[in-house]
C-alpha cells in the first residue's frame, strides 16, 4: 500500500512537470531567442548612428577604436562595408566569411535580421543589417555604406541550456519534494492500517484480547478499528458463555450418571435383581455417557487453556507411546511397529503430541483386526514433521473421512465410542499451529496424518481458540 502511495505522488509529480516545467522551457526558450534579436536590433541601431557620426566627420580611427571595445564588452562583432571596400572589422575573418559575403549582397537598403546558419569565425549567427546614414553638416558622404553586426548563437545556446538546467533541477526537487510528502503521508495511513491488519490477524488466530489501535490515524480507520474492538468483545463473551455452559453441563451430568450406574449395579447385585445379561446393555451406555462427558470436559479444558507452542522432540515422544501400546498390541495381537528418525523436532503444544498418539493409536487398534499390522511412521519433508499411524481395518469413504474429524461423529450406531476422540485430536492440533488427515491406506484402512511445523527452539505464542 505504501509503495502505490509513493508512487501516485511521484506520477503527480511527472505529470506536473510534464504539464508545467517543459512548456516553462520552451517558452524560455523561444523568449531567449525572440530577446536576443530584438536586443541585436535596438543596439544595432544605436552602434549605427555612432557609426554614421565619426564616420561622416572623418574619425575612421575614433569609429574604429569604438568598434573594438563594444565588440569585446557584448560579444558582438561589427563590420561596415562601403563601395570602396571594408572600413571596419572588429573579427578579420568576417570580410570573406561567404554566409556575410551573401548577407551584404541580399542587402537593398532597408534594414534586415535573421539568422545565419554557418559561418566561418563560430557557427551559426544572429545578424542585423543597416545602412549607414549620413547629414548634411558632415563631410565625408556616407553613401552605399552597410553596418552588419552579428552575435553567436552558441551564447544563446548556451543561456539556453542554462535555462534548461535550472528546469530540471527544479523538477529533481518537485520530485523529491513529492516522494517526501508521500512518503511521510503513506507512513502516516499505512501505520494504521498495519496496526489493523496485525489486530485482525491476531484475532483470527485466536488472540481475542488484541485490541486495534483506536488513537492513531483518520478517523474512518478509527471507526473501523473501534468496530473491530467491539466485534472482538463479543466474540470473548459469546466464547465464555460456550464454555461455562460446556463445563456446567459437564459438571451437571457426571454426578447423576454416577449416582444411576452405582444403583444400577445395587440393582443387578440383589437378590431379586434380574440377571447380568440384561442389565449390560444398560451399564454400556451409562459408560458411554460418562466417557462422553469426560470427552467434553477434556474440550472445554483444552480451549480455556492458554496455548503455549514449544519445541518437542517428536521421534522420541512416538517411540515412547509405541512401547506403552505394545503389550495391548500384543494382547489383540497386533502387529504394531515403528520407523523414523532417531530425532525430529517439532512445533507442538506441551503434551499435545502423547493425547494425540494414544487416540489415534486407540482408533487404529479399534479398527484394525486381530493379527492385523498397525504401522507408526514419523518423517521430515524440510518444512513440516509428519506423523502417520495407518491400520488395516475395513477404511473408510473419502466423505466418511472428511466428517471423521467433526465432534460426534460415529462410524456405526453401535460403536462404544464418544465420537470426539478425532475432535480432539483435530483440536489439539490445530492449536499447535499444524493439521490433521485421514487419508486412505495401501492397506485398505485409514492413515491418520498429522502434521506439525518443523522446530526453530524458539518458544512463541500460538491461538487459544
Amino acid at each position: 500500500m505504501r509503495g502505490r502511495l509513493l508512487l501516485g505522488f511521484v506520477v503527480v509529480a511527472v505529470v506536473a512537470i510534464v504539464l508545467l516545467v517543459i512548456p516553462v522551457g520552451f517558452t524560455l526558450d523561444a523568449r531567449e531567442r525572440g530577446t536576443t534579436l530584438t536586443s541585436l536590433q535596438r543596439d544595432s541601431r544605436s552602434v549605427s548612428s555612432v557609426l554614421s557620426e565619426e564616420l561622416g566627420d572623418g574619425n575612421v580611427a575614433r569609429a574604429r577604436r569604438f568598434a573594438r571595445v563594444y565588440a569585446r564588452s557584448t560579444d558582438r562583432q561589427i563590420l561596415v562595408a562601403g563601395p570602396g571596400g571594408t572600413l571596419i572589422a572588429t573579427r578579420p575573418s568576417q570580410v570573406h566569411d561567404p554566409a556575410i559575403t551573401k548577407v551584404l549582397h541580399a542587402f537593398r537598403g532597408t534594414p534586415a535580421s535573421g539568422t545565419v546558419p554557418k559561418t566561418t569565425f563560430e557557427g551559426a549567427q544572429y545578424y542585423v543589417v543597416l545602412a549607414l546614414h549620413h547629414t548634411d553638416t558632415q563631410t565625408h558622404p556616407l553613401n552605399g555604406v552597410v553596418l552588419v553586426v552579428t552575435f553567436p548563437e552558441t551564447l544563446v545556446r548556451r543561456a539556453i541550456r542554462g535555462d534548461w538546467e535550472r528546469l530540471v533541477v527544479f523538477a529533481i526537487l518537485i520530485l523529491l519534494v513529492a516522494v517526501a510528502l508521500g512518503y511521510v503521508l503513506s507512513t502516516s495511513l499505512t501505520r494504521s492500517v498495519l496496526e489493523i491488519g496485525q489486530a485482525v490477524e491476531a484475532i483470527g488466530q485466536g488472540h481475542l484480547e488484541t485490541t486495534a489501535p483506536t488513537d492513531t490515524g483518520p478517523p474512518e480507520l478509527r471507526r473501523l478499528a473501534q468496530a473491530i474492538n467491539a466485534t472482538a468483545a463479543r466474540l470473548i463473551r459469546l466464547l465464555e458463555v460456550e464454555r461455562t455452559f460446556v463445563e456446567n453441563a459437564s459438571h451437571q451430568l457426571r454426578t447423576p450418571l454416577a449416582a444411576l450406574q452405582l444403583h444400577v449395579e445395587n440393582l443387578q447385585g440383589g437378590p431379586e435383581g434380574p440377571d447380568a445379561p440384561a442389565f449390560e446393555p444398560v451399564r454400556r451406555e451409562i459408560a458411554r455417557l460418562a466417557r462422553l462427558v469426560s470427552s467434553l470436559l477434556e474440550l472445554a479444558r483444552i480451549e480455556a487453556a492458554p496455548a503455549i507452542v514449544t519445541s518437542i522432540d517428536l521421534a522420541e515422544v512416538t517411540r515412547e507411546r509405541v512401547l506403552y501400546w505394545q503389550p495391548l498390541a500384543d494382547e489383540l495381537e497386533i502387529d504394531l511397529t515403528y520407523d523414523g528418525p532417531e530425532v525430529l523436532h517439532a512445533r507442538a503444544l506441551e503434551g499435545v503430541a502423547e493425547q494425540v498418539i494414544d487416540n489415534l493409536l486407540s482408533n487404529a487398534f479399534d479398527a484394525s483386526p486381530h493379527g492385523g499390522p498397525v504401522r507408526v511412521t514419523v518423517s521430515s519433508d524440510g518444512v513440516h514433521a509428519r506423523l502417520h499411524v495407518i491400520d488395516a481395518g475395513v477404511g473408510l469413504s473419502e466423505d466418511e473421512r472428511r466428517a471423521a474429524l467433526g465432534r460426534f461423529w460415529r462410524g456405526t450406531t453401535d460403536s462404544e465410542g464418544t465420537g470426539l476422540g478425532l475432535a480432539i485430536v483435530e483440536q489439539l492440533v490445530r492449536l499447535s499451529g499444524g493439521t490433521v488427515e485421514l487419508l486412505a491406506a495401501d492397506t485398505g484402512g485409514v492413515d491418520a496424518s498429522v502434521a506439525f511445523d518443523l522446530a526453530t527452539n524458539v518458544t512463541s505464542p500460538r491461538p487459544s481458540r
